[in-house]
């Protein structure tokens, strides 16, 4: 008969409060965790809800030392785990953090070496999604919250234009988009920005390998269409994109029915 193993009996609530690093600790619980059965969903519980509050905390520390590409990383891992009144509190406590280190730190005139970052401008595009994905959650609208979603779309937007090549230009126009319905004030330059990148991104249809990506033409496509369809829109522009939507719908069409072309070899 094989003797017990030694070991020591720690009640629950004191092996949560074991004065160790933060770390360690955590590492303790995982392991306990993975040893615990099936049955003992009491212990179990108790565990998971520890280590959620523990990467809550991490994730959290990381935004407030300025990690924010860490942070993010994170997030992308927690987010799916928790409910959405949890993820709505969590976004409403980071999203002023993002605001204070993405745009205030910029100030209202960002030098041109900021503009110039690629990391801030995609750690822009991220803020605006979350800002989006906790505008969709159950969460009482505050003044403050609109306004941080404005000023980290439109500081987006600038950051996206000026970044070169065709993704980062529908980057640009997706935020465009988003600002002109947070700061309808803004039509005056907005509008002709996503003028000027949707008519650029249809000129190049005429490039060779134009057809690369049916999916981001498509899109480019219909924003075309809704700006095309503006009344405000002065009619030398709207003929332009007229013949732009035109173009792209049958360069689709021609991408959507390549199987059905038969092709001789020389």
């Amino acid at each position: 008969m094989n003797a017990a193993a030694p070991g020591v009996w720690i009640p629950l609530n004191q092996l949560l409060a074991l004065p160790l690093a933060a770390e360690p600790l955590a590492s303790l619980w995982r392991e306990l965790l993975r040893a615990l059965p099936a049955e003992a969903s009491r212990e179990r519980l108790a565990l998971e809800q520890a280590l959620q509050a523990h990467e809550l905390r991490r994730l959290e520390a990381r935004f407030d030392a300025g990690e924010i590409e860490a942070g993010f990383s994170l997030l992308d891992g927690l987010a799916p785990e928790l409910e959405p009144e949890q993820l709505a509190e969590l976004l409403s406590r980071l999203m002023p953090k993002l605001n204070h280190a993405l745009v205030e730190l910029a100030g209202p005139k960002p030098d041109p070496e900021v503009l110039a970052d690629p990391r801030r401008s995609e750690c822009l595009w991220l803020a605006d999604q979350w800002m989006r994905r906790l505008e969709a959650l159950p969460r009482d609208e505050s003044s403050r919250r609109v306004v941080m979603a404005e000023q980290l779309c439109r500081h987006g937007a600038i950051a996206w234009m000026g970044q070169p090549g065709s993704a980062s230009r529908w980057r640009a126009v997706t935020l465009l988009q988003r600002l002109l319905i947070l700061r309808p004030q803004a039509r005056n330059w907005v509008v002709p920005a996503i003028r000027e990148r949707l008519l650029q991104g249809m000129n190049e249809l005429e490039q060779e390998g134009a057809l690369a990506d049916p999916q981001s033409l498509s899109r480019l496509v219909e924003a075309c269409a809704a700006l095309g369809a503006d009344p405000d829109l002065p009619q030398q522009n709207r003929q332009a994109l007229e013949l732009a939507v035109f173009r792209g719908r049958a360069a689709l069409d021609i991408w959507q029915n390549l199987d059905q072309f038969s092709f001789v070899a020389p």
